[in-house]
Order: structure tokens, then sequence, then C-alpha cells
């Protein structure tokens, strides 16, 4: 993959198996050998490292970036961009080819719903008309999703929706 990277919004209530989705699709761009990142927007404050350690101090007597280093990983705790937006995300994300979003809704993201075993749109977090691909486990909610044109995946079907994000931005449209 080349150019722009994807960023994909990915939504749907609570429980529905969001994380679980972009675990798996991490798991199979990281198996192909692409670079791939991700986002978790959450109403809750960040709670790593806990409140009291040395990072969270630092950042929160000004520091900015505070860094956590700890064996393989490490921790930025940094003042969110305004507006978190494509350009944000995707300067965040330098070596990324493809840029999950988990509950944050990217204009100009593709956006994907989640529907877990909801079996009507009514249910649903948005209206089919306002996504671009569903991902449910009812053969009911893919059916409601075909008939208006949107791309439909069962969760499983991971590989199928890595395809879908690696093919050339035309095909989308």
């Amino acid at each position: 993959m080349k150019g722009n990277p994807v960023i994909v919004s990915i939504l749907g209530w609570s429980g529905v198996g969001k994380t679980t989705f972009i675990e798996a699709a991490i798991a199979e761009c990281s198996r192909r050998g692409i670079p791939v990142a991700a986002f978790k927007k959450s109403r809750h404050a960040a709670d790593l490292p806990p409140d009291g350690k040395d990072s969270s101090r630092f950042h929160a007597a000004g520091a900015n970036p505070s860094i956590y280093l700890s064996g393989p990983e490490m921790l930025l705790l940094t003042a969110p961009p305004a507006p978190m937006d494509t350009r944000a995300i995707t300067a965040l994300c330098p070596q990324a080819s493809i840029i999950f979003c988990e509950g944050l809704d990217v204009e100009g993201a593709l956006l994907v719903l989640v529907a877990g075993a909801e079996t009507e749109e009514k249910a649903l977090k948005r209206p089919l008309a306002a996504i671009d691909v569903l991902v449910a486990r009812e053969a009911v909610m893919l059916g409601f999703a075909e008939t208006r044109h949107i791309k439909a995946i069962k969760p499983e079907a991971v590989g199928l929706f890595v395809d879908y994000l690696i093919t050339p931005e035309d095909i989308h449209d």
C-alpha cells in the first residue's frame, strides 16, 4: 500500500464486539506485513499509567509529552491535537498504512458499524445510510446492508475486510 493511510472509524454500542474485531483486523494486517496503528476513544480518563506514577505526575505538571518506557513498550502522555481529524491522525501514525479508530468518528474516514447480534436497523448506533461497512453476526442485518449497497461482512471474515481496505480507493466509491 502506498500514499495516504486508510483511516477506519469503527463505531457501535458497547459490547457488540468492536475491540475484538479490531484486534483480529490488526493481527491480520500484521500477519500480512501491513503497518497498522490504532486509536481508542473513551469517555473515561486514561488510566495508564495509574495516577501517581512519575510519568503521570510529569504530565500533570506540564510536560508535553511525558513518555513512560517499560521493557518493549512505550506510553506517550500528551494533550490530543485539536481537532482530531485525518490530518492529525495521519501525523501521529506516520508509518501506518491502516489506522483503526475505535469510538472515534473521523470525518473522511471509512465508517464501519459493528452491529453485534442486532436484527433490526432501529437498534443500531447509526442508520445504515450513514455508514460504509456493516459488521454483523445476523444474516438479516447483512441482507439489509447488501440491499442498500453497503459492504457487509461477518465478524469472523476479517481477512475479507482487510482485502477491502487495501483495494484501490476508487473501488470503494
